[in-house]
């Protein structure tokens, strides 16, 4: 069986998520891919994630602390 998207509303036929980063930067991802983080982005437990900004300077912060 196979899976199907929809939404609550019947106008929208995809589902949307929205990945905020504490910092303020916002993406969206439609349809299918909608539960994987953005490109670039890091996902820190199941409800958090980071930009792909975030996630560099965190790499370099680690790095500089080891």
């Amino acid at each position: 069986m196979g899976v199907a998207y929809s939404s609550p509303d019947s106008a929208l036929t995809r589902i949307t998520v929205v990945y905020r980063c504490p910092c303020g930067a916002a993406v969206s991802e439609v349809g299918r891919h909608a539960g994987e983080p953005p490109s670039g982005w890091e996902r820190l437990t199941d409800d958090d994630c980071i930009c792909a900004h975030c996630a560099e300077w965190r790499r370099q912060a680690a790095a500089a602390g080891s």
